[in-house]
């Protein structure tokens, strides 16, 4: 998914080059701009500039498309080759991609292509990127073009030749026209930043809980067929960067009693387990004295964690009784009841950490409650 640079303070988008001068700031980190106003990163608490973060900005890549990026992503890498077949690859990829967007975003097709302030905002976002890009392409060329045609193995002319003041002057004429150029896409870059910010302000307003409400009144009553990640990507992948609480919510929306069930959805609550698992892991670990400082925070913890094993602890269970079939195709009957007896002896063991986990519970609340009334 892509990654776009935010100010940590105010959560708008930034760019690591200035509207004015940006040919001589090229990908400079040592500030930032915001997009809306080309004005300065914000301060951190510490008084410094601050550092830009990186967020996942968007939609999921389709199933189908992901084996078509997985290849571009390989032939397309930074690191080259750099030769004029590999350069007619990824223009003729380019055209092609062009034209689908041109066709996408027209008055019948943005319907279902662009049918929430979100994918809106994930689409002007690779406008700015765009255009950002085709400034610094023209600048490149330009130059290019003005520097090796004072060379003899690119032109096939020597100095002395009839032709080459002519030659020269048209790649004058050559560069001065792209410089215009990319001057051109620059302004468009930073105009088409401020669409961006202003898209992504428009996301968060709009999700509301009446416009979640609506979503799943639309889904309980949509039988035609089981929602899939499209359907929740507009809540689920906000492009505005979300507090915790915020997130919890959206995670709680896009994985409640009414989620529907996909490949895709499977893939994308695994993703966010392991996240989490993670940082649990951290809070539990080295992170103990700031993550759990008090009492009543374990108690909080371990309840929490006392309805994870146990859910997880249902999960195995009937992983682990279900009739052989498509969850054991792939495997031979040894591999798969090693693995039934597995999951059934992972099971035993939630269940007992789950008992555990709420005496845990119980037995530190009452401190808490002590250090209240003092």
């Amino acid at each position: 998914m892509i990654r776009i640079p935010i100010c940590p303070a105010c959560a708008e988008p930034v760019a690591d080059q200035p509207a004015q001068g940006w040919t001589g700031a090229y990908r400079s980190r040592d500030w930032w701009w915001h997009l809306t106003d080309n004005t300065p990163i914000c301060f951190d608490t510490n008084g410094r500039r601050s550092q830009a973060v990186f967020v996942e900005d968007g939609l999921p890549a389709d199933s189908q498309s992901n084996a078509w990026l997985d290849a571009m992503s390989e032939l397309s890498t930074i690191g080259g080759p750099y030769d004029p077949a590999r350069l007619g690859g990824a223009v003729t990829a380019a055209e092609h991609l062009h034209r689908w967007l041109h066709t996408a975003t027209g008055p019948f097709s943005a319907l279902t292509a662009l049918p929430a302030p979100a994918d809106v905002a994930f689409l002007v976002g690779h406008l700015h990127r765009t255009n950002r890009l085709l400034a610094r392409i023209h600048a490149q060329v330009g130059a290019y073009v003005l520097d090796q045609a004072r060379q003899p193995q690119f032109t096939g002319l020597t100095d002395d030749s009839d032709l080459h003041d002519e030659v020269i002057d048209t790649a004058d004429d050559i560069h001065e026209c792209l410089q215009d150029a990319a001057d051109a896409c620059a302004q468009a870059a930073q105009t088409v930043g401020a669409a961006w910010s202003d898209t992504r302000k428009l996301t968060t307003l709009t999700a509301t809980e009446h416009g979640r409400q609506a979503y799943h009144d639309t889904l309980a009553t949509d039988t035609g067929h089981e929602p899939t990640s499209a359907q929740v990507a507009p809540e689920l992948f906000d492009t505005h960067e979300p507090s915790p609480g915020r997130l919890a919510e959206l995670i709680g929306a896009a994985f409640g009693d009414e989620a529907g069930f996909s490949p895709e959805l499977t893939h994308t609550a695994a993703r966010i387990l392991g996240t989490a698992a993670s940082y649990l892991a951290d809070c539990l670990g080295p992170a103990r004295p700031a993550a759990i400082p008090t009492p009543h925070d374990l108690a909080d913890l371990t309840t929490s964690l006392t309805y994870l094993t146990r859910t997880l602890l249902g999960g195995l269970r009937r992983l682990a009784d279900s009739p052989r079939g498509s969850e054991s195709d792939g495997l031979d009957d040894a591999d798969a009841s090693a693995i039934r007896a597995s999951l059934t002896d992972a099971a035993d063991a939630l269940r007992s950490a789950a008992s555990h986990l709420a005496t845990v519970s119980h037995t530190a609340a009452p401190g808490q409650r002590d250090e209240e009334q003092r």
